[in-house]
């Protein structure tokens, strides 16, 4: 259940370029000065060793940020934006006064951080039975992570750290009840078959705005999405919103193991469908490339690439896929933090499609799904149906802090093959297909339907009925 909102999108709108330990660039805690000496309490005496342990990955995010982000950050903002979370944090455990802010500090990186460190082993020496010293750090790696407004710069914790391990894995499974919403409201969007929620009977359409009676309609979607999460097995209480209307049912869930896999395809008429889901391992090319041959071999006429919710993946992957649908010529475009440019070309292209082509993109559709839709445009190769994509776009690495944790940084920004900005601006469709939600709550998915209806016309047929274009 991708987020869509901007600082939401935390866990899967990635381009990566490769996970940092694969490519020997960093391993947990190396090129960082050792916080703790070997007794664990010589730095700041009075301080608890798992205060002072805590620390270690603070500083490793902040020289991480320092060193590797796309653009030269302030050292004085990510120091104020970690006390900040620091103090939000207790504030929600319920420490209205915590001790006065970071104080007087210089200029330079070193004070800055040393400033920063005090802070920190004050608050978790004088408030860790309220809030963990390990929870109080994870706020202020949090927080300057988030100073960046970057959507391709976020904190991972251990679990989530193991989530976006098993995702470039290609294994899309995880303990929840199976439907796919967007923001700002949690909005169901897509109700996977045979969940745990399809039984429930939440439907496409439907607005979750409470759960276990907590009311959510002032949270971020991911914070909605990590309450509906959970082990399999357990229950949770959603308050639904029907689509259309000002009823609120109450529906308990008994969560699962939701999988889905990357690639799926089917037809609809006489017009071929492939649903991609992501760029996470080389393994999706050969699927869409196989359903798309297997679709044009059964004689479709058309072909529809589903990337709505798509959030992105590895920039290899995608570049490959690309060399299916595209003729040789650039791509994307990437510039580091000291300018340099590369423009990376598809070379020896071998496209395999021999019918039009349709892709389907909306707010979900981040990173190297926005680099793909933006290809079929500039390429001239499809038309791109739709609503404006998430604008989520730059070259990240995911670093392995000393405790599981992890940063996602960008370190690279990233624009289209011919130039164009696309984070922040997104790709903005050929044709601008808002979806309705009363048409949701009926089982029709208006996008889908606009473009097998472009496909008929397209191979000079009849378009079908509405009612034959259900909702995915």
């Amino acid at each position: 259940m991708p987020t869509t909102s901007r600082r939401g999108r935390v866990r899967l709108l990635t381009v990566l370029l490769g996970l940092a330990l694969a490519a020997g660039l960093v391993g947990p805690g190396a090129g960082f000065a050792a916080v703790p000496t070997p007794d664990g309490t010589a730095q700041d005496s009075g301080v608890p060793t798992a205060a002072i342990q805590a620390l270690q990955p603070i500083q490793e995010a902040w020289d991480l940020l320092l060193d590797r982000y796309a653009l030269p950050l302030d050292p004085a903002d990510l120091a104020s934006a970690a006390a900040k979370s620091m103090d939000d944090a207790l504030r929600e455990a319920g420490v209205e006064d915590a001790a006065p802010g970071l104080g007087a500090a210089g200029d330079d990186r070193l004070q800055q951080f040393t400033a920063l460190r005090q802070r920190f082993t004050a608050l978790a020496a004088r408030y860790g039975d309220v809030v963990a010293p390990t929870e109080l750090a994870y706020a202020a790696i949090r927080g300057m992570a988030e100073s960046t407004d970057d959507t391709h710069t976020n904190f991972m914790t251990p679990e989530q750290y193991e989530e976006h391990l098993r995702w470039t894995r290609g294994d899309v499974s995880y303990g929840g009840i199976g439907a796919r919403m967007r923001g700002p409201q949690a909005m169901v969007l897509e109700v996977f078959h045979d969940s745990p929620a399809e039984r429930a009977g939440l439907h496409a359409g439907d607005t979750i705005v409470g759960v276990d009676g907590r009311s959510v309609g002032d949270m971020k979607l991911d914070e909605v999405i990590d309450l509906v999460r959970g082990p399999e097995g357990t229950s949770v209480t959603l308050d639904v919103q029907r689509a259309g209307t000002e009823t609120v049912d109450r529906l308990e869930i008994v969560r699962a193991v939701v999988s889905l896999p990357f690639v799926d395809s089917r037809r609809i008429g006489d017009v071929g469908y492939v649903q991609l889901r992501g760029f996470p391992e080389p393994s999706v090319i050969d699927g869409v490339e196989q359903a798309i041959l297997r679709l044009q071999r059964e004689g479709v006429r058309g072909m529809i690439l589903d990337l709505r919710g798509n959030s992105g993946g590895r920039l290899d992957v995608g570049s490959r896929l690309l060399a299916r649908f595209v003729p040789d010529g650039p791509i994307y475009q990437a510039v580091d933090r000291r300018g340099r440019q590369e423009t990376v070309n598809v070379r020896d292209a071998h496209p395999i499609l021999t019918v039009p082509l349709a892709v389907l993109v909306d707010e979900g559709t981040a990173s190297m799904g926005e680099i793909f839709a933006a290809a079929v445009q500039e390429h001239q190769v499809g038309r791109v149906l739709g609503t404006t994509t998430a604008g989520s776009v730059a070259a990240s690495v995911v670093v392995p802090l000393s405790d599981r944790s992890a940063l996602q940084l960008s370190v690279e920004l990233v624009y289209s093959g011919g130039g164009a900005l696309l984070d922040r601006e997104g790709v903005h469709p050929d044709e601008e297909i808002a979806l309705d939600d009363a048409d949701l709550r009926l089982g029709r998915d208006g996008q889908l339907a606009a473009a097998v209806s472009y496909l008929q016309e397209q191979a000079g047929a009849q378009p079908p009925a509405a009612a034959a274009v259900g909702a995915r």
